[in-house]
């Protein structure tokens, strides 16, 4: 497998784990619970909470940056 087809097959995949996210935010949030992950530590009172729509528009971001990439790889 060459370098340009391993990226293009990365980047789509974080494309759509990324989709996957924004989708179980909306989900989650329909169904009126936390679309939330804590990157906190609970056990000392430190809640650092991120939606699910960001990790997911975060995710997309890189796979897409890997798909340009590889279009211009050569």
């Amino acid at each position: 497998m060459t370098m340009q087809k391993l990226l293009r097959w990365v980047g789509w995949l974080f494309c759509t784990a990324g989709a996957v996210a924004i989708s179980a935010f909306i989900a989650m949030t329909f169904r009126g619970l936390p679309a939330s992950f804590n990157f906190g530590d609970p056990s000392k009172f430190e809640f650092i909470l991120v939606p699910f729509w960001q990790i997911g528009l975060v995710i997309i971001a890189i796979g897409g940056t890997c798909v340009l990439i590889s279009r211009r790889w050569r």
